[in-house]
């Protein structure tokens, strides 16, 4: 007995014009998608940034941000 299987048939090769096609398509999907990304990010951290500035918010044991503010007053 032969003790190897033989190979599974090997699908023909796709046009390579079709798969740089698929290639491009898929790099502008992930560039919108980071894109959008950036944006959520960029709003968030707006709205952090309000947050901190904003005096009337003080969180009771939070020196992380009490840290932050001292650090603020001090460079200016």
């Amino acid at each position: 007995m032969w003790p190897f299987t033989r190979r599974p048939e090997v699908p023909p090769a796709r046009d390579v014009v079709d798969r740089l096609d698929d290639l491009e398509d898929d790099v502008k999907h992930i560039n919108r998608r980071f894109t959008r990304l950036q944006q959520q990010v960029t709003r968030w951290s707006r709205e952090y940034d309000e947050d901190l500035n904003d005096e009337d918010v003080d969180e009771p044991d939070d020196d992380i941000l009490d840290q932050i503010r001292e650090a603020r007053k001090r460079s200016g």
